[in-house]
This record gives C-alpha cells, structure tokens and sequence, in this order.
C-alpha cells in the first residue's frame, strides 16, 4: 500500500469515526493537490454525516475554482473562531511544514486531534496527533485515493466499517 501500514489508516479512521466537527485544511497560497485533497475528503465526510467545513488561510486561486463548483472552500476569518470551538479533529493535506496552514494554527494545534496526510516529511516537532506520510507518493491526492481503497470506498458507496 504505497508505502503506509494499514494501521496509519486504521487509526485514521477511528479518528474520523469519533469525531463530529470536522476541519480539512491546506498550506498558505494553495494548489491543486491539497485543494483536490482537501475537496474528495469533504465529500466523503459529509457521507458520513460529519460537521465539516475546508477553511484555508489564502483565498482559493482563481485557476482552481474549477475544481470547486460548490464554493466549498472558505477563507479563515475571525468570525470563524465559534465554529473553530466545536471542532474535534483538524485534517491538513500537503502542508510539509505545520506552520504553512497559517494563523489558523493557533486555534486547532493543541485544541483537537490534528491529522497531517502529506506526501512531504513533517518538519520535527511537529504538533500532529497522526502524521501520515509517504514520501515516494506521486502527490497526497493518491494518498487519499489509497485509504478510499483502504476502507473500500471506491465505488462512491460509503464504507462498512464506519
């Protein structure tokens, strides 16, 4: 599996399972890859009746708004900070560094469980609850493809095990 042990996704999973209030979010100046992450994952979520929002530090590029039809991608504001309060498990995609997801950092890095799904190394002393990493991954759009395959949700039906 691409480089991942069955039990990053495993626990992944129980993450997800247990939580209500979900935030998906990328780096600073975003491109397609954590965008196309960020987007499959919110997807999915709501499938499974998840509170879950993708709210980004930069505004969505207008090269990417094809890939967003819906408008599902949010720019952090303050006004924000509430619904930030409810939040029980943050997932960023393609970040590297944790401090690319910007000032949105201080409201989730210690307050929830913080998922990282990357296919760059985190930088030390990062603040994850899991880090999921496969350096020899093409892009973490395929790491996401690979744990829809884990969980068998390939199909576009929602998985047995959640």
């Amino acid at each position: 599996m691409s480089g991942i042990e069955n039990k990053s996704w495993d626990k992944l999973t129980a993450l997800i399972r247990n939580s209500r209030s979900i935030l998906l979010s990328t780096h600073i100046n975003s491109d397609g890859d954590g965008l196309g992450s960020e987007i499959a994952f919110y997807y999915y979520l709501k499938g499974l009746d998840k509170d879950c929002r993708i709210i980004n530090s930069t505004s969505l590029p207008y090269t990417y708004k094809v890939i967003d039809p819906d408008s599902l991608v949010e720019k952090y504001s303050a006004d924000m900070e509430q619904w930030f309060g409810q939040v029980d498990l943050t997932i960023v995609f393609d970040i590297g560094d944790h401090k690319r997801i910007g000032t949105m950092g201080n409201l989730v890095y210690g307050n929830c469980n913080v998922v990282s799904i990357d296919h760059h190394p985190a930088r030390e002393n990062h603040p994850y609850t899991l880090n999921i990493v496969d350096a020899s991954s093409p892009a973490t759009g395929y790491m996401i493809w690979k744990y829809f395959q884990h969980i068998s949700f390939t199909d576009g039906k929602l998985p047995i095990v959640i």
